[in-house]
């Protein structure tokens, strides 16, 4: 993917070059030159300007000052914006200021756009040592985390040193995360924006489309079943990953043609394996089926896979069994949408991919559950019918 979107980059410098003059060729160049920089982002690089401007006093004060209070991590920008007056001279801020903008902008575009990186800071310190004179600066590596033996990171003299991958140092381990939390919050948005696109979702999570009529059914109040607990026994995550990022995909039969109904829900707050969150999240909303059983399926996304592709893979691969069961009971159906939706995702979930958590199948409307695993046994979870009254 990335080769072709190269080549066709550079081919549009060349035929720019050909068509404006000498100070506009310039600025064409760079810019095209800029966004071909930014599909690729270097957080080796992004962590030595960090460390730069880590000798600053004041700058490490403010920053492990936030890193204390990470709820999971702070976003790169926040920290440049906090600690400006002490570094504002210094090429690195304005290097590091320069990246994450853009960056961001890119993110928070109108137009969907097919890679999504915000850069973030979060602080590997499983001991709660309060000694950072000998902090590490660290990254996740690229490829198959399976194969990962070391974690390359670096002291504050930018000497390079190797982590177990496995085990998480006692010492604190400051981490540049490129694909974490921030991420994640615009990757879902854009993601329920495509499935509406591609005629699998309702226009629920499209505050501007809600059917807000006095007759509306959703205005006599919603039936929904809530997720009151949940632990996981293993999130796929490796530590240098840091929390895990999870989102869940609802799925559902919505109509007597067995079409189906797609949503994505992140769930910002389950960071960690063998933690119990009590989060009472709406997690199925009744009124999306025409039949009162639906599926919740767990991922954690990893790396920056793209999302669009993503999305079109399930949609597609869910059209192709819906296309050969139409006419199969709808009870049938919904379990070969799960199917359909686990055959979609990258066939590398452990190779830092969106990795498979867990399955929750034929959930029923009114009904609760209590300690109930999911189909992994990785998840375990009590739910709940929960009635949203209107105003």
């Amino acid at each position: 993917m990335k080769t072709p979107r190269f080549l066709l980059k550079t081919l549009l410098v060349s035929l720019l070059v050909v068509s404006c003059n000498s100070s506009d060729e310039l600025n064409t160049q760079s810019d095209v030159s800029e966004q071909i920089e930014l599909n690729s982002v270097n957080k080796e690089e992004i962590t030595l300007k960090f460390i730069d401007l880590m000798q600053n006093k004041k700058f490490k004060e403010t920053t492990l000052g936030l890193l204390k209070n990470q709820k999971p991590s702070v976003i790169m920008s926040e920290i440049l914006e906090k600690t400006a007056e002490f570094v504002n001279g210094q090429e690195s801020f304005k290097s590091l200021v320069k990246k994450t903008s853009a960056l961001e902008k890119k993110a928070n575009s109108k137009e969907a756009p097919d890679k999504i990186e915000i850069v973030e800071v979060w602080m590997s310190n499983p001991k709660n040592n309060l000694d950072f004179s000998n902090v590490l600066f660290s990254f996740a590596p690229k490829g198959d985390e399976k194969t990962w033996s070391t974690i390359k990171a670096y002291t504050l003299d930018k000497k390079a040193v190797y982590l177990d991958a496995k085990e998480a140092p006692n010492q604190p381990v400051i981490v540049i995360e490129t694909d974490g939390f921030e991420t994640l919050k615009r990757e879902v948005s854009y993601m329920n924006q495509y499935l509406r696109e591609l005629g699998v979702q309702n226009m629920r999570f499209n505050d501007s489309k809600l059917d807000l009529r006095a007759t509306s059914s959703r205005n006599a109040g919603l039936e929904t079943t809530k997720l009151d607990k949940i632990r996981l026994n293993d999130d796929e995550e490796p530590w240098i990953s840091g929390a895990a990022e999870v989102y869940a995909v609802t799925s559902g039969i919505k109509d007597g043609n067995n079409n189906p109904e797609i949503k994505v829900i992140p769930m910002y707050y389950l960071d960690y394996e063998d933690t119990d969150y009590y989060p009472n999240q709406i997690l199925l909303f009744w009124d999306d089926y025409q039949y009162q059983a639906a599926n919740i399926q767990l991922f954690e996304k990893d790396d920056n896979v793209n999302y669009k592709d993503l999305v079109s893979a399930i949609v597609n691969g869910v059209f192709q069994i819906i296309g050969t069961v139409s006419t199969q009971p709808w009870v049938n159906v919904l379990g070969q949408v799960a199917g359909a939706i686990i055959q979609a995702m990258p066939d590398s979930w452990y190779t830092n991919n969106d990795d498979y958590v867990d399955s929750f199948y034929t959930i029923e409307k009114n009904k609760s559950y209590t300690n109930y695993y999911g189909a992994r046994g990785n998840a375990k979870v009590n739910m709940s019918p929960y009635y949203v009254a209107s105003n």
